[in-house]
């Protein structure tokens, strides 16, 4: 059979199961505190978004806030996220946020 790219369908699971196996495995991590372990899972999630993990590939976090924000932040005074199309992102934050989710 030859290979062919995987569906959005297919990476959504992979992502999602690899997820369910972090979460069991930090679960189980009998010796830590209830906040390590909790920690320990955003710092394993958010590596894996930056691409520092062997099961999946780095992914693209960009905010895509919804079509009536920026002119309700604005009429509010307020500041507005970067408006995403899905082909032009802007404000992709993944890259280091594991490293910087420990200060």
């Amino acid at each position: 059979m030859k290979p062919t790219e995987y569906t959005e369908e297919e990476v959504r699971d992979q992502f999602l199961n690899y997820i369910r196996e972090m979460v069991d495995e930090w679960d189980a991590a009998n010796n830590k505190t209830t906040k390590e372990k909790l920690n320990g899972l955003a710092f394993t999630i958010l590596a894996a978004i930056d691409g520092n993990s062997p099961d999946v590939p780095s992914f693209i976090l960009a905010p895509f806030p919804h079509e009536d924000d920026k002119q309700y932040k604005i009429d509010n005074g307020e500041n507005y996220y970067p408006d995403n199309n899905g082909i032009d992102v802007k404000c992709d934050i993944a890259g280091d946020l594991h490293e910087k989710f420990y200060k």
